[in-house]
């Protein structure tokens, strides 16, 4: 005889597993169309390539005014639009887009896992992340056990590191899988960096004609917090294992 206790616990468990389901669902969509992540700015011969905690939000924002795309109608959110994108099929691009300007930003891989951490586990930061599907874990990781609310950081880097690329959600997923081919090679013209944003999007727009329009501050934690304290010298040395080909395809250091 099932207790009434059981049975409630029997459909919180089956509500759990649809909401897996659906959150599996939505990360599948998305990684089988990953050249959604690429806006094609095509007044301005330019393709912007988009990777997750490098300020693609403020881009993003601003490209959607850029194209007269209304914010308003996606309560603000300019992840839920739905931006023109270059053709996904890559050796199509030098016929369909001669002479484009291909660009992305990249980040420090130690400080941008500190960003993820504080926005997708301890809810620090004011935006557009959601924590429905199970509490204390932002939607997009709902899917990984590994991924625990209040979870130290400590084991948020073991639980990263323990994710291959081909399974990562995209804002843990090494940044050169956004900015190169499937050879290995990177695809884009130019790569700033977001610890000179300012300056590098300035290099953008006078290559593109873009006008002078400003990156608003989006998505950003409530409190400024540098990256280094975080680490002990083995998460240090666990992060710089994990996102090897990015430090050194960007050349980056811990602390630099």
């Amino acid at each position: 005889m099932i207790t009434k206790e059981a049975a409630v616990g029997t459909d919180a468990s089956r509500q759990e597993r649809a909401l897996g389901w659906v959150a599996r669902g939505i990360w599948q969509a998305a990684d089988h169309a990953p050249w959604r992540r690429r806006v094609l700015l095509k007044q301005y011969r330019a393709i912007y390539i988009s990777v997750p905690k490098v300020a693609c939000t403020s881009f993003k924002s601003a490209f959607a005014q850029l194209l007269g795309l209304s914010l308003d109608k996606a309560h603000g959110d300019p992840h839920r639009l739905w931006f023109p994108s270059p053709v996904p099929i890559e050796s199509l691009h030098s016929i369909l887009y001669p002479g484009f300007l291909r660009f992305g930003f990249v980040r420090n891989p130690w400080d941008r896992l500190v960003s993820c951490y504080r926005d997708k586990i301890r809810n620090e930061v004011d935006g557009y992340t959601r924590f429905t599907i199970r509490p204390g874990v932002a939607n997009c990781l709902a899917r990984f056990d590994a991924f625990v609310a209040d979870m130290p950081f400590d084991a948020f880097v073991d639980a990263v590191a323990s994710i291959p690329d081909s399974e990562a959600d995209e804002h843990f997923r090494s940044q050169h899988t956004f900015l190169a081919s499937r050879k290995g090679e990177l695809s884009a013209d130019f790569v700033g960096r977001y610890e000179r944003l300012a300056e590098d999007f300035k290099i953008v727009r006078e290559r593109t004609g873009l006008p002078e329009i400003e990156l608003p501050r989006l998505q950003v934690a409530r409190s400024v917090a540098k990256y280094a304290p975080y680490y002990t010298p083995r998460t240090q040395q666990v992060v710089a294992d994990r996102y090897r080909r990015d430090v050194e395809m960007f050349g980056y250091e811990f602390g630099a």
